[in-house]
């Protein structure tokens, strides 16, 4: 009678490993492609899982994760439009019935046109208003005092005959982004290092430039540059941004001219203070994206990059094209290469990218530059 609570005892640790050992089994199978990518964000490393894709067993794993994120998907942008609505309901008790003949406009004008039409397009009247930033948004952007006792290059670094940034190894380079640069920053530093080139990411998931309350890329950049003595800053951002805005206390409805007008003055900022510390920037548009209400909004954010960037010194890099969209808005989540192959280069969200899509990424930022070749010696 003594030995059966014993067996009992001695069987309870092998059920619980085996049951471990089965969801860990179980959670491979659905999501390797996504572990895979963590790896690399996390450990800078390749962790292979994503080459199990192309065997047949794991790629039923990888379909049932897609068809059970499209449905969430699906019901995502229904709380989305939800989220515009409680908005605007914010907007009225907070500040009084002067929003509120607005917000029956803007509800009446999203039940007939959809969500996108809350991503207006851009419009020259805030290339207009960006001269006047000094004066009506001073709080909007934070102000910066050139410091060029703390950088000792006294020159942007040249540029090719056809316009590639000469890097030679006294140069380095800042990553500075969301989560979408975090996959593709380990690719970008291991390429430089290979040519003794420094870089410093400081990419952070969950972050942009609509809410500096929480995380000041500006503030953040204007301390990196001279601490680091960085000469090229890359940025690529975006995917957390489509959204509205709290000014002065009032929710600012996305793509709206102030909304569009307070955004540009962060990029201006960020990019004013680097060139005065005489370092080139290179900024990526956001790529199409999975979701309909993102994809819309990254319209009018990349506009505003590429506004931006059009000094002659800075440059605005389109991520579109490279990733099947074309000249187009159609996010698309497998490309066909050149040698006819289908490659998956996006993520089940929609807006993160597979390690190929990755790479393509990293490809395209390295070809902004002309590279020193570094020879091995025997």
């Amino acid at each position: 009678m003594t030995k059966k609570p014993s067996a009992q005892k001695n069987s309870s640790p092998l059920a619980t490993l085996s049951v471990l050992a089965a969801t860990l089994a179980l959670v491979i199978w659905l999501r390797h492609d996504a572990l895979d990518t963590y790896w690399l964000q996390t450990k800078h490393s390749e962790l292979g899982l994503s080459e199990l894709s192309e065997d047949s067993p794991w790629e039923g794993g990888v379909r049932f994760t897609n068809a059970l994120s499209e449905a969430l998907t699906t019901q995502e942008s229904q709380l989305d439009e939800l989220g515009s609505r409680m908005t605007l309901a914010a907007n009225i008790v907070l500040n009084g019935p002067e929003f509120l003949e607005r917000g029956r406009s803007a509800i009446a004008a999203d039940g007939k046109h959809g969500a996108a039409d809350n991503a207006r397009p851009f419009s020259s009247s805030v290339e207009v208003s960006r001269l006047k930033l000094g004066q009506a948004l001073t709080s909007a952007a934070p102000t910066f005092a050139p410091d060029n006792s703390m950088t000792e290059r006294a020159e942007l670094p040249p540029l090719t005959g056809d316009g590639r940034i000469v890097l030679t190894p006294q140069d380095k380079v800042l990553l500075v982004g969301d989560s979408m640069m975090q996959g593709v920053a380990p690719h970008v530093a291991r390429a430089l290092q290979k040519a003794n080139i420094s870089t410093v990411d400081l990419s952070r998931q969950s972050t942009g430039l609509a809410y500096p309350s929480y995380f000041d890329w500006p503030a953040t950049v204007q301390k990196a540059i001279p601490t680091s003595k960085i000469t090229v800053m890359v940025v690529f951002l975006g995917a957390n941004d489509t959204w509205d805005m709290l000014l002065g206390g009032r929710f600012e409805r996305f793509g709206t001219e102030k909304w569009q007008s307070v955004y540009a003055s962060r990029i201006d900022s960020m990019v004013k203070y680097a060139e005065s510390q005489h370092v080139r920037v290179i900024w990526l548009g956001a790529p199409n994206m999975g979701r309909e209400k993102i994809n819309s909004g990254v319209k009018v954010l990349n506009q505003l990059y590429a506004t931006g960037t059009n000094d002659g010194v800075a440059r605005y890099v389109s991520t579109r094209e490279i990733l099947g969209g074309g000249d187009s808005d159609i996010y698309q989540k497998h490309i066909t290469k050149d040698d006819g192959k289908i490659v998956t280069v996006r993520t089940d969200d929609g807006i993160h990218f597979t390690r190929d899509g990755q790479v393509m990424l990293s490809n395209l930022i390295l070809r902004q530059f002309e590279i020193p070749t570094v020879h091995k010696s025997s």
